[in-house]
């Protein structure tokens, strides 16, 4: 996974290598019993120095094992992460939340960045959607990271709901239905 995302970063700069992992992981799914808070830690640990440059406080809350590809939940638990990370303000705190219950499995990702506004709220799992774009040449990225997670939940039939309160923060929820 990692050594196939690293020859695709280079071949495709921009965030379209995402885009091929997810869907060669789709074709190539690869089921394992997976630990949702050793794969946020270890990506958390990825993002020590872009954490470190705004003194984030990062945590990982709880615990949670599931079934599924290992990749594309990867390479959706690193775009919540990255994305709260991203979006932070300095001193601020970047939460991920894990829970097993009566429904399945329950993975939120609570920043206190920015926010987005109600009305962007409906269009931010677009392709290549940007709420504020004066952040893009700023913050970088190409606006494919919350389409990418709305695809992988789709495949993994989970349902996906953002929460956001403009300058106070958002809070990403994926629930993973009960594995039979």
């Amino acid at each position: 996974g990692h050594f196939l995302r690293g020859v695709l970063r280079r071949a495709f700069p921009g965030g379209l290598a995402n885009i091929f992992v997810v869907l060669m992981a789709q074709a190539f799914m690869a089921i394992f019993g997976l630990s949702l808070d050793e794969i946020s830690k270890d990506i958390l640990e990825g993002l020590t120095e872009r954490i470190k440059v705004k003194n984030l406080t990062v945590s990982v809350e709880g615990s949670a094992s599931l079934i599924s590809d290992y990749n594309m939940m990867v390479e959706l638990v690193e775009n919540l992460i990255s994305n709260a990370v991203k979006y932070n303000k300095d001193d601020g705190c970047v939460t991920v939340m894990l829970q097993e219950c009566e429904q399945g499995v329950l993975l939120q990702v609570k920043d206190t960045g920015i926010g987005i506004e109600k009305t962007h709220l409906p269009r931010l799992c677009e392709r290549f959607s940007r709420v504020d774009k004066s952040h893009s040449k700023r913050i970088g990225g190409t606006g494919l990271g919350l389409a990418i997670v709305k695809h992988i939940c789709a495949i993994l039939d989970a349902n996906l709901s953002i929460e956001s309160e403009f300058g106070i923060g958002t809070t990403v929820s994926v629930m993973f239905g009960k594995q039979k």
